[in-house]
C-alpha cells in the first residue's frame, strides 16, 4: 500500500476550496492489472471499501515511493458501475482531464510557493 503525501493532501484540500467547484474526495484508490467485471466489483468494495478503483494509480505511487518522491493522486472519474462503458467515457473525458489539470496545477503551484 502506498500513502499520499500529507503535506500534498493538505494543500489539496486548502486548493479544493478555492478552484474546485465540483465534488471533490479524498480517500482509497485500489489499482489492479484488470478492467473490473461486476463479479469483481463486489470483493474488491467488500476487501478494500475504495472511492475508485483504476490500473495506473499504483505504478506511478511505487515509483515515486522508490525515488523519495511525494506523492498524491488526483483523479476524475469518467464512468461508474451504474454508467459505465466507452459511451460515459468519452462523454466525460475531456470535462474530467480539464477539472484534473486545473486542481494538478494549482496543487503544484501551490507546493512551489510554499517549498522555495
Amino acid at each position: 500500500m502506498f500513502k499520499a503525501d500529507q503535506d500534498l493532501i493538505k494543500i489539496s484540500r486548502a486548493v479544493k476550496n478555492i478552484e474546485s467547484k465540483n465534488k471533490v474526495f479524498w480517500g482509497r484508490i485500489v489499482t489492479g492489472e484488470a478492467f473490473i467485471t461486476d463479479m469483481g466489483r463486489k470483493k474488491i468494495n467488500d476487501e478494500f471499501a475504495p472511492l475508485a478503483v483504476d490500473m495506473e494509480t499504483a505504478s506511478i505511487a511505487h515509483v515515486c515511493y522508490v525515488n523519495k518522491i511525494p506523492f498524491l493522486s488526483i483523479r476524475c472519474i469518467t464512468d461508474t458501475a451504474e454508467h459505465k462503458g466507452v459511451e460515459n467515457f468519452e462523454k466525460n473525458c475531456v470535462k474530467s482531464s480539464i477539472i484534473a489539470k486545473n486542481m494538478t496545477l494549482a496543487v503544484l503551484k501551490e507546493y512551489r510557493n510554499q517549498h522555495k
